[in-house]
């Protein structure tokens, strides 16, 4: 069944700057771990100025029986918000953390209001000062039934009365929590300078249910160690240390990942150009692991695969066997397990090569057929100029009947999710394009086109993550061979991918890519000349397998195990058995 697009990120850009930098508003959504129930929000009511009243709403989802609740976003003020939802794997509660807006039940404060707190000397803070409405709603907790606030915490909640040195009212903001060392150790991530400004403040379990954040009782020595504070998100409970989970699914960690700062070349104003907070940022192949990249949800709800003990596929292991020769441009080799074959075609010659695991592969149609075999078994590519999808033997069914804009159909490489159908061209038009198919509607979209943004010029071939949160699109670029390398685009819940964020950097850089598979652990399996490239999930080279002779077109895995691995050349076809 296909998922609704659910609206994941509100952006109001600013018309002025303060201290230099002027973030978008934001409230990320979140996935529940396993995938099935998802808490967004809406901005519903949008003011001519950034710092006049908005109103927001919460949209929970159950992902497995399309059940959609919509109810007041209950603590959350207008203005400026930069705030996170987490949603438990439970469906039951969710909750909020804002961790710097201030907070008035009709308005922000600006610079200009006159409704800044005033701050009172170190060590003189009153009852009255802590207890103020701007420092409220903190984490805040709904119960998913009805969207009641069952519990919120304010800074007075959370702070010990040496810590509220640190409390500063700036703006439209309060900050009164230390950023994180950055992964490497070397400094604090900035908050001003991250793509991401809220996620240096805090970290979260893997299951979402225990929020941390660190307090300090001295600005002026910030080498003192700072205190950590976790709170359960299900109760909006201040854990004490001795009752901290120690299982990892609870151990809270880095929920930020990607770059902790922005390039100092490129966009200035990133945040506001190419800031796309997304459902879920973190979360892949239902595991928590902060070495990824940023990711979005699934395009579709899948329970999360059962446990495995086997271990992944060594490239070192692999040795390619010739299995026949003398073709002129072999390309696309495509295992469908209901057939318990392959099938390959020869572009030059025009042929469909079939090939049972014996023997020579033999011709079976006299067409240049590029297909791929999708999630329910059956191969898609085009067929009499239309995109179908069929099984060996049986009539095709068609997907859509032209390209985007009424162009014929022109398919390079070919992958396929339960919703949607991605698809590249090389040259058309001259420097290509990325398509995205509806697979219920047949509506053809753009993703992106060559000549339009040329760096990402002549997308060459394609493949989906396990769990289709991820895009991979091998970038040939011929013209400017230094923007070449395998890209990887987040897949939004519409099936549309997140393009600003996967072009920023080369998630692969290895000059000219070609065919990509993934194998079910989620490395990244791609041919580049005659050599193919294994990357893990978080876009690290874990090793290569040489090709015998020619340079490789494409690659997929297939088998009775689905981990033989079939390769092939412009003149021959290869296999490898583990």
């Amino acid at each position: 069944m296909r998922v609704p697009a659910t609206v994941a990120l509100l952006c109001v850009v600013a018309s002025a700057s303060f201290a230099g930098y002027e973030q978008p508003n934001f409230v990320d959504g979140c996935r529940s771990m396993g995938g099935r129930f998802e808490v967004t929000a809406n901005q519903t009511v949008k003011a001519r100025r950034i710092h006049g009243p908005h109103a927001w709403e919460f949209v929970w989802k159950d992902n497995k029986t399309g059940e959609t609740r919509t109810y007041p976003a209950r603590g959350v003020q207008g203005g400026q918000i930069y705030a996170h939802l987490y949603v438990a794997p439970d469906g039951e509660t969710f909750a909020l953390w804002n961790h710097v807006t201030m907070w008035w039940p009709e308005q922000s404060a600006s610079h200009a209001s006159g409704k800044l707190p005033k701050k009172p000397e170190p060590g003189t803070e009153t009852a009255e000062w802590k207890n103020q409405q701007v420092f409220s709603h903190r984490v805040n907790v709904y119960r998913s039934k009805d969207g009641e606030l069952v519990k919120s915490l304010a800074v007075v909640d959370l702070l010990r009365p040496e810590e509220w040195e640190t409390v500063l009212p700036v703006f439209n903001r309060v900050h009164w929590c230390r950023e994180y060392v950055r992964a490497d150790g070397e400094k604090k991530i900035n908050f001003k300078k991250a793509p991401r400004p809220g996620y240096a403040f805090h970290r979260v379990s893997p299951d979402y249910t225990v929020l941390e954040f660190q307090a300090t009782t001295s600005r002026a020595n910030r080498r003192e160690p700072p205190r950590v504070v976790r709170v359960d998100l299900t109760t909006g409970t201040v854990l004490p240390p001795e009752k901290w989970p120690t299982e990892e699914a609870k151990v809270p960690v880095r929920p930020y990942v990607g770059d902790d700062e922005i390039p100092a070349e490129g966009k200035a104003n990133v945040w506001k150009e190419a800031f796309v907070p997304s459902l879920d940022p973190v979360r892949e192949a239902y595991r928590y692991d902060v070495d990824a990249s940023d990711s979005t949800t699934p395009t579709s709800f899948e329970e999360p695969a059962a446990e495995t003990s086997e271990t992944p596929l060594d490239p070192a292991s692999l040795k390619l066997e010739l299995v026949a020769g003398g073709f002129k441009k072999a390309d696309t080799p495509a295992w469908v397990p209901s057939a318990e074959r392959l099938y390959f075609t020869d572009l030059t010659l025009g042929e469909v090569y079939e090939w049972t695991g014996e023997g020579k592969p033999e011709i079976v149609r006299k067409e240049a057929v590029r297909a791929k075999t999708g999630p329910d078994g059956r191969l898609y590519g085009i067929l009499g100029g239309r995109l179908a999808a069929w099984e060996p033997g049986s009539e095709p069914e068609v997907v859509a009947e032209t390209a985007a804009g009424g162009r014929p159909f022109s398919l390079n490489d070919i992958a396929v999710s339960k919703s949607h159908v991605y698809f590249s061209t090389l040259k058309d038009p001259e420097k290509g394009r990325l398509s995205v198919v509806d697979r219920e509607t047949g509506k053809v979209t753009v993703a992106f086109d060559g000549e339009a943004v040329p760096e990402m010029a002549n997308p060459n071939g394609v493949a989906l993550s396990p769990d289709g949160r991820f895009l991979y699109v091998g970038i040939s670029n011929y013209k400017a061979r230094k923007h070449s390398g395998v890209y990887r685009f987040s897949v939004r819940p519409d099936g549309s991918i997140d393009f600003d964020a996967g072009r920023s950097e080369r998630w692969a850089p290895v000059k000219a890519p070609d065919g990509i598979a993934v194998t079910p652990d989620g490395r990244v399996w791609f041919t580049a000349g005659g050599v193919i490239h294994v990357f893990s999930l978080d876009g690290k080279p874990v090793g290569k397998v040489k090709i015998p002779k020619g340079s490789g077109t494409n690659l997929s895995f297939g088998g009775d195990d689905g981990r033989t691995l079939f390769v092939t050349t412009w003149n021959a076809f290869y296999v490898a058995r583990p």
